[in-house]
């Protein structure tokens, strides 16, 4: 067969309609190599892309060695691709779902993806693929295969915002939309995200912050509100008596000319008086 250039040959994909699952699942990635060497890294780095993208629990080939043994790979075999089969394989590792990834050759490199539910035995998504058997997938590629075999919300990340109160009752609003009131369970949220803590309680000053979430990570953060002072009468102002002592000051320079103003006045009319 002629050679294939490293990308997408052939693809083919079958979705089978099912529930939306909920992010939080755990994945075993599990191979059966039909006597073929080539794309030694494909399982692996499937879970690899799978543990960066999702916040699915990832049991790779190598963990599920460790877990079952050696004899893991044999158990496999012997399924021969068979969903069920497979299934009592992710039962036995504890898993939500299988991803089996199946190479063998036909001139090309024959790449047959699955995704099977643990507790049906049901295949919920599979795909194929064609390519050239000496060059290694690139990553694109496996990120690809996964976009197409899990569902969107999978690929949606989220952190945990976790807020100490100090005082049950205290209003807590994230960028803007109120959560409740303390006490509050651990806020799930999309990450990786910058998002705006604010904590109010009535007579005192707003507390606000600015988190940075990361994805499968928590920030905690303890709000200090301040009370806020009694406000002063309007005559307790700085401004008020320093207007005050303008105008005093103003009166006793007014008076003080005027009477600098009458005292020459009167000491000429009394001299033109003497003479």
């Amino acid at each position: 067969m002629t050679p294939i250039p490293c990308q997408l040959a052939a693809f083919v994909l079958l979705t089978v309609s099912a529930p939306a699952e909920a992010a939080g699942r755990s994945i075993a990635v599990l191979e059966y190599r039909g006597g073929v060497s080539a794309a030694a890294q494909i399982s692996a780095g499937m879970a690899e892309q799978l543990q960066r993208l999702t916040s699915n629990t990832v049991i790779s080939v190598a963990e599920a060695r460790r877990r079952l043994g050696p004899g893991v790979d044999a158990a496999v075999a012997r399924c021969s691709g068979s969903a069920p089969c497979i299934a009592r394989v992710g039962q036995q590792l504890g898993c939500d779902e299988v991803i089996l990834v199946g190479l063998s050759t036909l001139g090309d490199l024959i790449v047959a993806i699955q995704r099977i539910d643990t507790r049906t035995g049901k295949v919920l998504a599979r795909l194929a693929d064609s390519l050239h058997p000496r060059r290694q997938i690139e990553e694109q590629a496996l990120v690809s295969y996964l976009r197409r075999l899990l569902p969107p919300t999978d690929f949606k990340r989220y952190g945990q915002i976790i807020i100490h109160c100090a005082r049950d009752g205290d209003a807590v609003f994230v960028d803007g939309v109120s959560q409740g009131r303390c006490p509050l369970p651990p806020l799930r949220v999309s990450a990786p995200t910058r998002y705006e803590v604010k904590v109010t309680r009535p007579g005192h000053a707003a507390f606000v912050t600015r988190l940075d979430v990361l994805p499968d990570a928590s920030v905690e953060v303890t709000p200090t509100l301040s009370a806020r002072t009694r406000p002063m009468k309007w005559y307790q102002h700085w401004w008020v008596w320093a207007l005050v002592g303008g105008v005093v000051a103003t009166t006793a320079t007014t008076v003080a000319v005027v009477s600098l103003t009458r005292k020459p006045e009167s000491v000429s009319a009394w001299l033109d008086q003497g003479q």
